[in-house]
């Protein structure tokens, strides 16, 4: 027997009723999901925020005039990473892997060595500059000792830990890097505390024997940064001169650092050469090769996550 047809409407109405009460709880739901990952979002995205960089003028013993931008972390006692240019380069040849450090929650300075960039030179040394001119770099005074007092500054105000610091060379400047990282190994420890000993771990990128008259030859032979700094060496391949000599570094250090291919994070001594004949910055900048990531993973694996207490320090004299 049909249905009166006056509750045949009514069920119709009220299938059509439960139709759109569903599809209403349904894009309510949408919405409330939406709504809930909105704050999650902005979170994220506050968190990708940086501080913006600083633009610093620093002046060295000999009356130099350096300049450098510090690319500042949000995280107190940071690590510190200091990137040194190639011959005739700059501080802007950094600016890409800089922020990619910052992001990560590092404290980054990037200089323009004498001579280079922004930064000065003596009076009376026009033109090329001369092997004593890269000595003055590193030795007390110099630009890498009064970059470090800024950096000593930033650590005795809670900013950074001056005693996880990674120096980022790249061709003449792994040549500076290593050279000056054996000075700050040799400061006598005083009554007061110790005056260096903060260099933590290199990043050397195309690295060579000697550059303009220095020599790598005393670093290799310090006993603390051959055997208790960890050391990240790349080279391109398809370079054989600079491949020869980064596996050379590498073989002068092998035998002092201990090999984990269980763990190969817990490597302190690490050689990579990818598979191009691009060196130096043209290396360090190379989208296809990912230095960035490599050079943030081992930051990370060598300093950020291993324990040094943070301490108020004095500069050295």
């Amino acid at each position: 027997m049909s249905q009166p047809r006056h509750v045949a409407l009514l069920e119709c109405g009220l299938l059509v009723h439960c139709r759109w009460a569903r599809m209403a709880a349904i894009l309510a739901l949408l919405a409330a999901i939406a709504a809930g990952h909105r704050p999650c979002r902005a979170a994220d995205d506050e968190k990708e925020k940086v501080l913006p960089p600083q633009e610093v003028a620093l002046s060295t013993g000999d009356g130099i005039t350096i300049a450098a931008t510090y690319y500042p972390s949000k995280l107190k006692q940071a690590v510190p990473v200091i990137l040194l240019h190639a011959s005739k380069g700059s501080r802007g040849d950094f600016e890409e892997l800089a922020l990619k450090l910052q992001r990560a929650g590092h404290a980054v300075i990037a200089p323009d060595l004498r001579g280079h960039g922004d930064s000065s030179r003596a009076a009376d040394r026009p033109g090329e500059l001369r092997p004593d001119d890269y000595l003055a770099i590193i030795e007390r005074g110099g630009d890498l000792e009064t970059i470090k007092r800024f950096l000593m500054a930033r650590n005795n105000a809670g900013e950074v830990n001056i005693e996880k610091l990674c120096v980022v060379g790249v061709e003449m400047g792994a040549v500076l890097a290593l050279s000056w990282a054996a000075r700050d190994w040799s400061w006598p420890v005083l009554a007061t505390g110790k005056q260096g000993q903060d260099v933590k771990a290199l990043v050397l990128v195309s690295p060579e024997w000697s550059f303009k008259g220095l020599r790598i030859n005393e670093a290799v032979a310090h006993p603390n940064v051959r055997a208790d700094l960890s050391v990240l060496i790349v080279a391109g391949k398809g370079n054989s001169k600079l491949l020869k000599e980064a596996k050379r570094l590498h073989n002068a250090f092998e035998k002092f650092h201990p090999t984990s291919s269980a763990n190969p994070e817990a490597a302190t001594l690490v050689l990579k050469t990818p598979q191009t004949s691009l060196q130096a910055t043209r290396l360090l900048n190379e989208k296809s090769v990912h230095m960035d990531e490599m050079i943030l993973k081992f930051i990370d694996a060598r300093l950020a996550k291993q324990h040094v207490p943070w301490s108020e320090r004095k500069a050295p004299l």
